[in-house]
């Protein structure tokens, strides 16, 4: 019996091994999709950890949510007419209030 996915895990296996498999991968984007259409409902999303922030290439103190996006874009890059992940979720981010516009 496989164990149930979990997108923290994920992430945080990723950055240490640099592996992930399809179908973590096919997790993590519906998570992003998840986060997009129901993000607005969850006033407090929570901070990922320095080392995670790092690998993702985003800033330390970012929410899982960010390192997500930013991981998905690196390893399953969107077509150049799409706006990145990160840049989306950053726009849901900003127009709920969690986040000022820089």
């Amino acid at each position: 019996m496989s164990k149930p996915f979990n997108m923290t895990s994920i992430i945080e296996n990723y950055c240490y091994s640099k592996k992930i498999s399809e179908d973590e991968l096919n997790f993590l984007e519906k998570c992003w999709l998840d986060s997009l259409n129901t993000f607005h409902y969850s006033r407090f999303p929570s901070f990922a950890p320095a080392i995670v922030c790092d690998v993702a290439g985003v800033s330390r103190g970012s929410y899982w949510i960010k390192c997500n996006a930013s991981i998905l874009d690196t390893l399953r890059p969107l077509g150049k007419a799409q706006q990145s992940r990160l840049h989306r979720i950053n726009t849901v981010l900003t127009q709920s209030g969690v986040e000022i516009a820089a």
